[in-house]
């Protein structure tokens, strides 16, 4: 990474990031040489995991070649340049923590696994309940379940980028904290804590 300084290479941080973001995204290579991208709901175990159908392009290229890319970020929000500076554009950035996980993908064939996958998948996206628990013996799974193709992507390698406006002054800091409590949404309130423990507070 060029910048070492947004570099993370704690396993705790970087696995905080892929348990709580929400869309990833995922690379893989097409059969005409073009590379594809598709976000996905995912949980995160030690890999990737995901849902889609059996059959479709996504499928038959992940089975012809298993190397992917995966990235997802947990924070993210634009800092204009008046954040620090009345006249210069060149202050605009983009605060945020984001993890890549380079790996093989798998497409999971054990029915027990694939539903607790599935079940996870639910518990993550509708904490809520309301649905019966997914199980091959459920009748109202069965004939969905064989259409359900279940993914995991087994990391060779991840890496965590965490721009959190460490390339800035102390001063400017400071600046952008405020100026993100002041503008208030419920990530710019995130992003703002997370640059003040960069301040050791």
């Amino acid at each position: 990474m060029r910048r070492a300084e947004f570099e993370v290479q704690d396993p705790r941080r970087i696995e905080e990031v892929l348990r709580t973001s929400e869309i990833g995204h995922l690379a893989f290579n097409g059969p005409d040489g073009w590379p594809r991208i598709t976000p996905l709901n995912f949980v995160y175990d030690g890999r990737i995991l995901w849902h889609g159908a059996v059959g479709g392009e996504r499928f038959e290229c992940l089975r012809e070649n298993p190397k992917a890319t995966f990235s997802a970020i947990s924070l993210q929000a634009y800092l204009p340049s008046n954040f620090t500076s009345e006249d210069s554009a060149m202050g605009a950035s983009v605060a945020f923590q984001s993890v890549m996980v380079r790996g093989f993908c798998e497409i999971l064939e054990d029915l027990n696994e694939k539903c607790a996958v599935l079940n996870r998948l639910m518990e993550k996206y509708q904490p809520e309940g309301g649905y019966k628990i997914i199980t091959p013996e459920e009748p109202l799974y069965q004939k969905i379940l064989k259409g359900t193709a279940v993914y995991a992507l087994i990391p060779e390698q991840i890496t965590g980028k965490f721009k959190l406006a460490q390339n800035k002054t102390e001063a400017d800091r400071k600046r952008i904290i405020s100026r993100l409590r002041e503008r208030g949404s419920p990530m710019d309130l995130k992003v703002a804590e997370a640059i003040q423990k960069t301040l050791g507070g």
